[in-house]
């Protein structure tokens, strides 16, 4: 007997040897497979322990009740009509077919379940993170047909069920644990029961049992651990029993589930082949003991197969060695070659016929076809147990500025492409298409990749921007500069005034800036100590991104500028206005910058709040249009003129605009709360030709 690795190795064989499994064969596979388990040979003639004779009724009773009462879907039936629908979990919808789940429709929460076998849930505690593709092509491998638990092991009450696909109500116990109580009935009475915690995680899952008055009994189970902590009666005790009396009244012997929910109990499952009857007990002499409460009936046989069965079984032996005999033929006179790349088969080492093979990928599938004088035929269809690559781990892991600043010389447009799509994969959640870029993040990799332009380099440049900006505009919306300097030595800190910023000419966003407030309040020495560390020429942002933008400075340098201040003590507010091809089109407005109630809204030209929002940032339900907006756009349109993409950043204060800074790849690598208005922001930017 061969050993099996899993419980999907286990059923795939049962179901491939088909017809071939008689009542002959499956006694060998169960009593090989008991002993190898459970320790001791297995007695189907005189049964005496619980397992034995869960066995004995894995092949001699058949009741189609229990047909009913195992279909984790069906049995809900069956609970309305014994004990009422009430302590049945709640069914939000099923299908034959995952891919008919319409998910917006689902609540936020919820378990998706597959009838016909155990541990096939999924268990949705918020769906915007569902991997919905995934979700599906996993459910349909979970219905194919060598996924019934009847062919683990010959567990009968499973054999003619037909997959169903249904979504639950998620409950949660109120302390996080999820007990469950599993009482084992014999001829509809109560002889044991046990308690399972810590379900969520296999390796520390517990099982205690105890006598049908409560008390705590010597016994483990399998490898499990007795809980540390002794579980507690359930507070529902006599109710469960009750209910469980009803349910197992039809049948010699079944375990019946429940879960408490404060002063709710619902069914969990009705199980008649527990653990397979292959999960030894320690010590033994209580898997004899549990063994005499079950009072085994007489045998009951429904399934009537007699001559059927024998022809199918002669049929399937006979298409069994038809592909012996091809396959050893053809080991000898037919040989499959690569030559240069292109498969030949060969015949009798004389006729060379060239094939072609080729695989296309399905959620659930992949198929493998051969091409041959121009024909295709379909030669193979695989089920990938999880998604293809499910086990293999992806980190991302990039080169520091450091590195990339000593190696400036040997990155090759390749690896910045890949250093792209790594990067973006990580924070963005999805693999970017650069050759045809359709999102608003795609564009702007894309850009940083292959639009270079010799003035960006001086407009990103906070300091040398003042000038830029000045000479096409007017210098009375440049933010008043102080200095610029490459040495802290030379910034006379007196002759500072009390308020100032002090910024990186090449930094990102706010890593490399300081707002000074009252400057009585500075540690000089500690100020000059921290903006010298910003110098070090690879804290450039050009060098943070593995040298893709266009953005690399000549010099590093500290910007000291004024600060801005309309009188009122509150941050005056970021308006950042996004230009595509020269033109306005949805701004993002930053208020209460500093502040523990910071909002980032987006908004559309009209002023409305867009409902999206950059990955962990808050938005404002409405934003108050500035006066000076009129002014802002017309100063966007001229600063904007040769761009493709820009985005410019301006402050009122008290009716005055100022251009606070110009970014050329903003927000780069940074996910948007909505895939689709990532696509539909990406719509506003046609990109120019590159060469």
């Amino acid at each position: 007997m061969a050993k099996y690795h899993g419980t999907r190795d286990v059923k795939k064989i049962h179901y491939r040897l088909g017809p071939l499994l008689n009542e002959k064969k499956k006694k060998e596979i169960l009593e090989k497979t008991f002993l190898n388990r459970v320790g001791y040979e297995l007695n189907f003639d005189n049964p005496q322990t619980m397992n034995e004779k869960i066995m004995w009724m894995k092949l001699y009773y058949q009741d189609p009740l229990i047909t009913k009462c195992a279909d984790k879907y069906a049995v809900k039936e069956y609970v309305k009509e014994t004990i009422g629908e009430q302590y049945a979990v709640k069914t939000i919808a099923s299908w034959n077919n995952p891919e008919d789940i319409d998910f917006d429709q689902l609540p936020d929460q919820f378990v998706l379940k597959v009838n016909w076998s155990s541990g096939y849930n999924i268990i949705v505690k918020d769906k915007s993170k569902l991997n919905k593709p995934q979700t599906i092509a996993k459910l349909k491998r979970w219905m194919q047909p060598d996924r019934n638990a009847y062919y683990q092991y010959f567990n009968w009450g499973f054999k003619h069920m037909k997959p169903v696909v249904y979504a639950e109500e998620y409950l949660e116990q109120f302390d996080g644990q999820v007990y469950d109580y599993k009482f084992f009935m014999c001829d509809g009475k109560l002889e044991f029961m046990l308690i399972a915690t810590d379900r969520a995680n296999d390796d520390e899952l517990t099982h205690d049992f105890f006598d049908k008055d409560f008390n705590l009994l010597p016994v483990t189970y399998g490898e499990l651990k007795r809980a540390v902590e002794t579980p507690s009666k359930p507070r529902n005790w006599d109710k469960m029993v009750e209910l469980a009396e009803k349910l197992a009244k039809p049948f010699p012997f079944v375990r019946v589930d429940f879960y408490e929910m404060g002063d709710q109990v619902f069914l969990g499952e009705m199980t008649f082949y527990p653990a397979g009857g292959l999960k030894p007990f320690h010590p033994v002499d209580w898997d004899y003991y549990f063994g005499s409460k079950i009072n085994l009936p007489n045998k009951k046989i429904t399934d009537k197969e007699g001559i059927a069965l024998a022809i199918k079984a002669a049929v399937f032996v006979t298409k069994r060695k038809a592909k012996k005999f091809v396959k050893k033929i053809r080991r000898r006179i037919i040989k499959r070659k690569v030559y240069e790349e292109q498969g030949y088969i060969v015949f009798f080492n004389f006729l060379r016929i060239p094939y072609y093979t080729h695989e296309e990928e399905y959620k659930d599938r992949i198929e493998k076809y051969l091409r041959i004088f121009g024909v295709e035929f379909k030669i193979k269809t695989s089920y990938p147990e999880e998604p293809i690559n499910s086990d293999i781990p992806y980190e991302y892991s990039c080169t520091n500025e450091i590195m990339n600043f000593q190696m400036e010389e040997k990155i090759t447009p390749q690896m910045r492409r890949v250093h792209c799509e790594q990067k973006a994969y990580k924070q963005l959640g999805y693999f970017p298409n650069l050759k045809e870029p359709k999102t608003l993040n795609e564009k702007i990799i894309w850009l940083a990749l292959y639009y270079k332009n010799e003035h960006i380099k001086v407009a990103a440049d906070k300091g040398k921007a003042k000038e830029w900006i000045g000479s096409r505009v007017g210098y009375e919306h440049v933010v008043p500069l102080i200095g610029v300097y490459t040495d802290v030595n030379d910034i006379d800190f007196d002759a500072l005034p009390n308020q100032f910023v002090a910024k990186l000419n090449d930094g990102w966003g706010m890593n490399e800036v300081m707002i000074v407030k009252d400057k009585s309040l500075l540690n000089i020495n500690k100020t000059k100590a921290i903006l010298s560390s910003w110098l070090y020429p690879w804290k450039n942002y050009y060098y943070f991104n593995m040298c893709i933008t266009d953005e690399k400075m000549e010099d590093a340098a500290i910007v000291i500028e004024e600060y801005l201040d309309d009188g009122s003590g509150a941050p005056i507010e970021d308006y950042k206005i996004y230009c595509c091809n020269g033109e306005p089109k949805f701004a993002l407005v930053v208020s209460g910058r500093g502040t523990d109630d910071q909002r980032r809204s987006f908004v559309d030209m009209d002023w409305n709040v867009l409902p999206v929002s950059r990955a962990g940032m808050r938005r404002a339900r409405s934003v108050e249009k500035p006066e000076t907006l009129d002014k802002m756009l017309e100063l966007s349109r001229e600063l904007a003129k040769g761009f493709p993409f820009v985005r410019i950043d301006f402050y009122d204060v008290n009716g005055q605009v100022f251009v606070g800074e110009m970014t050329f790849t903003p927000g780069m690598f940074l996910r948007f709360s909505s895939r689709l208005w990532d696509r539909k922001l990406g719509d506003y930017l046609e990109l120019p030709e590159v060469e």
